[in-house]
């Protein structure tokens, strides 16, 4: 099966800054991928990267195929990646149920919405509970669920977290970690980044390290599950 995704040489720059470094991966269709690593080595310029929210970058991003590098970031979302970025950017003053509205094309009809929508809700219970309430009142752990809900109700093929459980108190975590529990099990792809991978390598398929801008290891779940080997590029 060829794969949904692949990135081969990519380098990426804030202005002057090189932050990634000749990083190449690849996600096939129904892959669950992690990339782990410690605070500032490139996690999330990686995932910045292939939706094009970068300054500069070279190399090539391949998606079904197609080149994308070029591509602004709303044309390669319209073609099926969801993002959902570590700061959520959900909308505070809008209601759950507006946010989730907001993300879906004006093209999709409004059956389709009000299933996507239910959708949502019957996978996250907290939000059905909280569909007129603003986004902005919601808990840490909610507005998590609000963003992953906003990157499904696009109905993405490939779906890219960024640190789902940074900032979350334990018993949050929880509740997110049986979230993405369910996500890995659909249909779709999904590339997680995080650093708490020991909540995450029972979710994966396979995963990559990375150190300063580049990927120093590759592996299944038991491999990157080494001690020593998360000591080396984990442990502060």
């Amino acid at each position: 099966m060829s794969d949904l995704l692949s990135v081969e040489d990519l380098n990426a720059f804030y202005g002057d800054s090189q932050v990634l470094f000749d990083v190449s991966l690849e996600i096939g269709s129904d892959d669950v991928v992690g990339v782990f690593g410690r605070n500032g080595m490139g996690k999330t310029t990686l995932l910045n990267s292939l939706v094009n929210r970068i300054d500069r970058k070279t190399g090539t991003v391949t998606y079904r195929g197609q080149d994308v590098s070029d591509w602004a970031p709303h044309e390669i979302i319209r073609e099926g990646i969801a993002y959902v970025p570590e700061e959520r950017e959900i909308y505070p003053a809008l209601s759950v149920r507006e946010n989730l509205e907001l993300a879906m094309a004006a093209s999709v009809s409004e059956d389709v919405r009000e299933e996507r929508i239910q959708n949502v809700f019957t996978q996250f219970e907290r939000l059905g509970e909280r569909e007129k309430q603003r986004g902005g009142t919601l808990s840490g752990g909610e507005q998590q669920m609000l963003a992953i809900g906003r990157a499904l109700v696009t109905d993405p093929d490939l779906l890219l977290l960024d640190e789902p459980t940074e900032g979350l108190a334990p018993a949050i975590i929880d509740d997110v970690v049986e979230i993405l529990e369910s996500l890995v099990t659909g249909d779709q792809a999904v590339l997680i980044v995080e650093q708490n991978i020991n909540r995450m390598l029972p979710l994966i398929d396979r995963g990559y390290m990375i150190q300063t801008g580049q990927i120093v290891e590759e592996g299944d779940s038991e491999y990157l599950g080494d001690e020593e080997l998360q000591e080396k590029y984990l442990t502060v």
